[in-house]
């Protein structure tokens, strides 16, 4: 009897590098991202939407991010993210068998939806300004699921009914009062997530400074990242410029575009804070101060749990 010919193992529908295959596994319902630039977070926090609406019929995941009230180089930026992504999806639908259409509501010249797929650049830029994009995953003729992209409005926001994924949290202006309103919708569904992703934030004074710095200064080097807990117990998934080396992630020469290290990459930067920012994830203080008023809270919190005691040198001091 001839022997069976081995099986081939099946491709993946999506193909992750391994810290981003760490974290799509993961089911907390609450989670954030603290990536470094250009490691492929927008990519991520869609194929974790993608997989949620596969697998939920008239599921819902809503996308904020920054970029929409930011200008138009940070729409057309999360546009381009959008595009190619839908692209890889429709392939992976078709693949599976399903349908993937983009849907403009009220686009078309009677007011009804139109396709817009096919559109050009442009057309899908200001589809992301206007806060009209759709895209539906068909279970049958009569159900599916879809995603919306949205600005990150705590008007709009005590509206939405489903999984929320959060992009550039760190540069959303009014992150706190988002997150308020979401805090009902959580506790009203146990199945909804809050996915969350950014770099530390330019400004000190920026919720996400407080609410995700984490109290470890020295990390080990792990192609797949590392994990720490925040003080509102959110768990927390950490990747820098190191992890990325480890994982194969490449930085290049701005001259001869050469492959270079990156220490040699921070060393030729001009604003070296800023590439400890966006690379090495460091929470910098700004402003006059020398240390942000976060963290001296978090200081004063560790000294009480330890058993420290400090001195209150603003009071005069009586002999």
């Amino acid at each position: 009897m001839a022997k069976r010919p081995p099986r081939t193992p099946r491709q993946p529908l999506i193909a992750f590098r391994g810290y981003q295959e760490e974290v799509f596994w993961q089911d907390f319902r609450t989670f954030f991202l603290l990536w470094r630039r250009q490691a492929g977070k927008s990519f991520t926090l869609s194929a974790k939407a993608l997989s949620r609406m596969i697998k939920r019929k008239g599921h819902l995941c809503v996308f904020c991010s920054a970029s929409i009230a930011l200008g138009t180089e940070f729409i057309r930026k999360e546009a381009e993210v959008w595009r190619s992504a839908t692209e890889t999806y429709r392939a992976i639908a078709a693949e599976a068998g399903m349908q993937l259409q983009t849907l403009v509501a009220g686009g078309g010249a009677d007011g009804r939806e139109m396709s817009a797929d096919g559109l050009d650049f442009d057309a899908i830029c200001d589809l992301f300004e206007h806060e009209k994009l759709e895209t539906r995953i068909y279970h049958d003729r009569t159900t599916y699921s879809r995603s919306r992209v949205v600005a990150p409005n705590p008007a709009t926001a005590v509206g939405w009914t489903g999984d929320v994924f959060l992009d550039e949290v760190g540069r959303v202006p009014a992150l706190r009062d988002v997150l308020e309103a979401l805090g009902p919708i959580m506790d009203a569904n146990p199945e909804y997530l809050t996915w969350m992703a950014t770099t530390p934030p330019p400004d000190d004074k920026h919720y996400s400074f407080e609410l995700f710095q984490p109290a470890a200064r020295d990390w080990p080097v792990n192609p797949r990242g590392n994990y720490y807990e925040t003080a509102s117990a959110i768990p927390c998934h950490r990747f820098d410029a190191i992890d990325g080396e480890a994982a194969g992630l490449k930085f290049y020469h701005p001259k001869t575009r050469a492959v270079i290290s990156w220490q040699e990459h921070r060393a030729l930067a001009f604003d070296k804070a800023g590439w400890d920012r966006n690379y090495m994830l460091k929470f910098i203080a700004g402003g006059s101060a020398a240390v942000s008023m976060a963290a001296l809270a978090r200081a004063m919190a560790r000294g009480h749990e330890l058993g420290l005691v400090g001195v209150n040198v603003t009071e005069e001091v009586v002999a």
